[in-house]
């Protein structure tokens, strides 16, 4: 009776952690694909979905002279995930929603020998409205330019 019960215990763990990780793969999907459509090259693994902080982060890099640009597209497609996570948690019974509350970009530019790196952080509201269009870039890069660094 004991093992039916840690075995019942297990299947649901394990079933809800599919769940999640469903979620995280359709968040780096919708992600990939957006960078994809800018011609940005992206890959899972230059992406992390932190839950415990409740952070996203994704490197890029671009090239010389278009690094806000390149920003923009890693603010963008971040946001056009959170969209469709929550178009996802209105449609899937049961749907746990990966929504990060905050988004950090980071993009390596090539300088000389060396190379620069620019980060840039913003709340989840701020990259969703960019995503959507009710906020336009000039104005997102205004509410995020305390948060420029050089690294």
């Amino acid at each position: 009776m004991k093992s039916n019960k840690k075995l019942l215990i297990v299947f649901l763990l394990v079933l809800n952690s599919i769940g999640i990780l469903h979620a995280n793969y359709a968040f780096y999907r919708k992600v990939t694909s957006t960078c994809k459509s800018y011609h940005v090259d992206i890959t899972s693994d230059n992406m992390q979905l932190n839950m415990d902080s409740n952070n996203f982060t994704i490197n890029l890099t671009s090239r010389r002279n278009n690094f806000e640009m390149i920003m923009i597209i890693g603010f963008a497609a971040a946001g056009q995930a959170l969209i469709h996570q929550k178009h996802l948690q209105g449609t899937i019974n049961n749907y746990n929603p990966v929504i990060p509350a905050l988004v950090s970009v980071f993009v390596t530019v090539p300088m000389g020998r060396g190379d620069t790196i620019f980060s840039a952080e913003a709340n989840a509201f701020l990259v969703q409205e960019l995503a959507d269009g009710s906020l336009d870039t000039a104005e997102f890069m205004r509410k995020i330019k305390d948060s420029i660094q050089t690294l």
